[in-house]
């Protein structure tokens, strides 16, 4: 069932407390998403089985990630320019995104040691590259069983450069109107746009991995930073919410077509074959198009019959600890399938997948409950926050960004997250 026009007011309290629910479970479809593509190339089936290209283009999870977090840690800056809300503190910030990204980060980094024999070989430099979170510069610092990492790299990079940019897009008198903070967000999406166009020229220097790091991925971050502008600036959210509102299965049909596009070859092959320049431009925008336009009615507060699923307590659940399951899947896969005495590309995709789903779920619960719950609830303490006061960030009633995971309230504490499931 479609939403009718709403009012601003409206909208207001689905930014608050609905829509965000549904946050949860597009995080839970982008971790299962990223699980399905690695899975495929594994077992060899993307290429083979049915749907081969839908299990090479799955990875738009991560474009789905990106503009998440854009969306949930931009919105304080966005509240801040345009109108007027609380002063962002760069210490609350900075412990947050500390405790929510490392201490599970860690601990992944020694149960891969357990898990993936081969990580054990892997030298000391692709080591201290994952400890430094810089190993999307270079492939050969991908650690086996934790290439998926990648990603990490490059939102811890987000991490740091968001506070400068924000300040920076601040200072510009445009910044305090929303359509002109729009056409700033415009100009750095089309830097990026020109640093991928720079690689493509071979301007860099030549063994580094251009396209996986921060600038040549910034228009994922730039659409979700946009929504937050949009869902802030009262007269934006009131147009935009109506026009959404009547047209949101326009949008995921659109979607559905443009996702089409991606699992053809035009979008790049689907094995590890390095794809031409054209290749690899049309397959970041198909994702940058399809994330926007799947994400929209969510941000926008526009509520329709996918929205009851998205809110589903098992989803909700999943979302909640799709960072641990993002973290994990990809060691307990390679020990599922070194049990299974399966070699790599060599078939398995069933049990493969439905073993490492069974386990990663397991251990991402653990990892809330005795890890990540914890140190989120640490990390509100030292910075002074307080449950159902904002912080000084503004923060209080949303999920801060975090790749994939973003940040949830800690209602409960150490509880077990399907222990509160209300929005």
């Amino acid at each position: 069932m479609t939403a009718g026009p709403t009012d601003a007011a409206s909208h207001e309290g689905a930014g608050s407390k609905g829509h965000l629910a549904e946050l949860e479970g597009w995080r839970a479809l982008a971790a299962l998403g990223v699980l399905l593509t690695h899975v495929g190339f594994l077992s060899g089936a993307t290429g083979r089985h049915i749907l081969p290209g839908f299990l090479a283009r799955a990875d738009i999870g991560v474009a789905i990630f990106f503009v998440l977090s854009g969306f949930l840690l931009y919105r304080p800056w966005a509240r801040r320019s345009l109108v007027n809300g609380p002063p962002i503190d760069s210490r609350s910030y900075a412990v947050r995104r500390f405790a929510r990204l490392v201490p599970a980060w860690l601990l992944v980094l020694v149960g891969t040691l357990l898990l993936v024999p081969e990580s054990r070989d892997a030298g000391a430099t692709p080591w201290i590259a994952n400890l430094l979170q810089v190993q999307s510069l270079r492939l050969e610092w991908d650690l086996p069983g934790l290439a998926q990492l990648w990603s990490l790299s490059t939102e811890v990079m987000f991490y740091l450069v968001l506070p400068p940019l924000a300040m920076l897009l601040a200072r510009r008198p445009a910044a305090h109107s929303g359509r002109r903070h729009l056409l700033l967000l415009l100009g750095v999406a089309a830097a990026g746009w020109i640093f991928r166009l720079l690689v493509g020229l071979d301007a860099f220097p030549a063994g580094y991995a251009w396209n996986r790091t921060l600038p040549a991925t910034l228009d994922w971050f730039v659409v979700g930073m946009a929504f937050a502008v949009v869902q802030t600036d009262p007269d934006l959210r009131h147009r935009a919410g109506r026009w959404v509102s009547t047209v949101p299965w326009h949008l995921y049909g659109l979607a559905a077509c443009m996702f089409w596009v991606l699992t053809t070859r035009t979008a790049g092959p689907y094995d590890l074959s390095p794809p031409t320049f054209g290749q690899a431009s049309v397959k970041h925008a198909a994702n940058t198009v399809v994330a926007a336009l799947l994400l929209a009615p969510s941000f926008l507060g526009a509520r329709t019959s996918l929205s009851a699923i998205l809110r589903s307590r098992v989803l909700g659940y999943l979302g909640r600890i799709s960072y641990g399951i993002f973290l994990w899947h990809l060691p307990v896969m390679f020990g599922v399938r070194s049990a299974l005495g399966l070699e790599i590309f060599a078939w398995g995709f069933w049990s493969t997948t439905l073993l490492t789903l069974a386990i990663s779920i397991v251990l991402a619960a653990l990892s809330w409950r005795f890890v990540e719950a914890p140190a989120q609830a640490w990390s509100h303490r030292v910075t002074g926050a307080r449950r159902g006061k904002a912080p000084e960030g503004g923060q209080a009633d949303e999920r801060d960004g975090q790749h994939p995971g973003d940040e949830v309230p800690v209602r409960g504490g150490r509880g077990w997250p399907w222990r509160d499931q209300s929005p």
